[in-house]
């Protein structure tokens, strides 16, 4: 038994492209090279198989993966990783109203176990009041989380 939490997000106003948002994550601290310099993501061509690869991408090849998915309505899917820590995130979006943001690498909690409640205080410093001093509106959060 263990807990999920996700956090979703619409920028929709700050723009219509996910890699905007996704540049606004990596100023904000998260990367999305882990600690060997992979980066993990949804393939183009994908098609909702959630086949995950993880290899070296240039800052320019994972872009246009990226666009390439949007453009194709495809799910665009990228782990990110806070200030080069273990502590990470998977951004799921097939466009930026409804940006769905799994805290599951290494969550944040308030007890620092596995089974205690999120420490969403942390995550809403990381993420939301980031966007918000970098001038991204956002429209609506909503935050879950439950025993799987």
């Amino acid at each position: 038994m263990s807990r999920e939490a996700i956090l979703e997000i619409n920028c929709s106003r700050y723009s219509e492209r996910i890699i905007d948002v996704i540049n606004l994550f990596n100023e904000s601290g998260w990367k999305y090279y882990d600690l060997e310099n992979n980066i993990e993501y949804l393939p183009l061509g994908d098609e909702d198989e959630f086949d995950w690869q993880k290899k070296i991408l240039s800052d320019s090849e994972l872009q246009e993966i990226i666009n390439n998915k949007q453009d194709k309505f495809e799910l665009v899917g990228l782990n990110l990783y806070y200030e080069n820590s273990d502590v990470g995130i998977t951004l799921m979006a097939k466009n930026t109203k409804e940006i769905i943001i799994d805290l599951n690498i290494n969550r944040k909690t308030v007890e620092n176990n596995r089974e205690s409640i999120t420490d969403i205080g942390w995550y809403f410093n990381n993420i939301i009041q980031n966007f918000f001093e970098r001038g991204c509106p956002i429209d609506s959060i909503k935050f879950e989380e439950y025993v799987d």
